[in-house]
């Protein structure tokens, strides 16, 4: 029994030593944790987009570092390494950062020599899925500091960029610019001014792709694109432009819907070289055109990547050749999701307002083209489905018995995916007059030349010789 106790006290003896020891391995190597702005400032109140930094503070005592778990709602910018430098600027090692996993992983030279100290920076944001509220918090690190700050609403910040010739530095009218967002949003189409800017307010704080679509005459637009960390209220670019040398050329590109003129704004397209080395992105304008301007000799190929809601996204490309100082016209055609609309026309007695069946109905197009004929239902109604958008002249070709048939024709047009609605009204038929026949009835007077009027008067006559001859008759006798 004895040995038993002396067993059960020795493990709870080496398990509060492990215990310790194994809290202190979790953070062996890490010693302090802060949070700060992207600006250095540790002011405790931070916009839920902004980008900040958790700064580290390390000591290596020679033994193997710990991984540094980064607690919620933060989460780890993006993976990356870096050199892990000591507070005198010797590089020993690296970090290692995993956006994935939220950890940081210090990887040391064989050469580190215990003692060494330094202060790592880690890119950091807020995980929007782990922030409950906009509010205040307290977090608790692994180094055991337990750190308080508030949660304000997303911030906002504006781009300006400035056009500057290479050599003279004079500013550039002109220059024309892209702004997708790291979604790949196109959020702005820019133009610079005379003094050669533009600017583009209310961003949200982030990292902004600027493309160059187009330059001055004479001016060579760049290739590559440009990265901007929007982390404060304003960040100016300045871009400056090379002279061209050789042969440049443009293209131009106009979207309309199909079969008709009407032009779609906010169409985005994508235009790469045969080589695949860079892209450029632009879109549509309210007149449905965009340029893209100072391109080099070559093939392309151009891939349009958005369109209105309205309309279907067209899944070909075109190869676009750039051989002439003449700008390349390239022409596309977007269908409209739904092209067909709906009429329907309810017809009723212009006194009664009672429904009236049996009235046909004929729609001509612009053309005069006979489309269709529908008659009327039990209801009043006639209804044209599957007709294509358009103008349309609708005319009332039969009448219901009874009525009167509407001359009237009624110019329309029928929108995509819309119904249009008409309400019309049709006349009685007066009824034929009768005076003649009821004088006929009411004067029963004979007339001459009345056949049964001769009839009375030879009867009359009989009758009169009957009785004469009676009389001489009687006076013989």
């Amino acid at each position: 029994m004895k040995n038993w106790l002396i067993l059960l006290t020795a493990l709870l003896v080496v398990m509060g030593i492990m215990q310790p020891a194994q809290a202190e391995a979790e953070t062996v190597f890490y010693t302090k944790s802060s949070v700060a702005h992207a600006d250095g400032s540790t002011t405790p109140v931070y916009a839920v987009n902004e980008p900040m930094t958790i700064q580290l503070d390390w000591t290596y005592s020679g033994e193997e570092p710990a991984v540094y778990k980064v607690p919620d709602p933060f989460k780890i910018s993006k993976d990356e390494e870096q050199s892990l430098k000591t507070a005198i600027g010797e590089t020993i090692g690296i970090l290692k950062l995993n956006a994935a996993e939220n950890t940081v992983t210090a990887v040391l030279d064989e050469a580190a020599k215990a003692g060494a100290t330094g202060t790592a920076a880690i890119p950091a944001l807020f995980n929007k899925d782990k922030l409950t509220k906009i509010g205040s918090y307290d977090v608790l690190f692994p180094t055991g500091e337990t750190i308080s700050f508030t949660v304000t609403e997303a911030a906002t910040g504006a781009i300006k960029v400035v056009a500057l010739d290479a050599n003279s530095k004079a500013k550039l009218a002109g220059s024309a610019f892209t702004v997708v967002n790291e979604s790949g949003k196109v959020v702005a189409s820019l133009t610079t001014n005379s003094a050669g800017e533009a600017l583009v307010p209310n961003l949200e704080f982030g990292t902004y792709t600027v493309t160059q679509t187009a330059a001055p005459d004479g001016y060579a637009v760049p290739e590559d694109p440009w990265k901007i960390d929007l982390n404060t209220v304003l960040v100016t670019k300045e871009i400056s432009h090379e002279k061209a040398t050789g042969l440049m050329g443009a293209l131009n590109i106009t979207v309309v819907e199909k079969s008709s003129t009407t032009p779609i704004a906010g169409a985005e397209f994508e235009l790469k070289p045969e080589s695949g080395l860079f892209s450029k992105k632009v879109v549509t304008d309210e007149k449905g055109q965009a340029s893209l301007t100072s391109l080099s000799y070559g093939k392309y190929i151009l891939t349009q990547t958005k369109t209105d809601s309205d309309y279907v996204l067209p899944t070909d490309s075109w190869t676009i050749t750039i051989g002439s100082q003449t700008p390349v016209e390239q022409k596309v055609e977007n269908t409209l999701v739904n092209a067909y609309g709906t009429l329907t026309v309810t017809l009723t007695d212009a006194s009664s307002s009672a429904v009236l069946k049996g009235a046909e109905y004929s729609l001509y197009d612009e053309a005069k083209k006979l489309v269709s004929k529908v008659v009327t239902n039990d209801k009043g109604v006639a209804s044209f489905t599957n007709v294509k958008a358009g103008s349309y002249m609708l005319e009332e070709t039969k009448a219901p018995d009874g009525y009167t048939r509407s001359t009237d024709k009624t110019a329309l047009t029928i929108k995509s995916g819309e119904t249009v609605e008409l309400k019309l009204k049709n006349t009685k038929i007066a009824a034929a007059s009768s005076s003649s026949t009821e004088t006929k009835a009411a004067g029963t007077l004979p007339r001459t030349g009345d056949e049964s009027g001769m009839m009375y008067m030879f009867g009359g006559i009989l009758l009169a010789a009957g009785t004469m001859l009676l009389m001489k008759k009687g006076k013989r006798a």
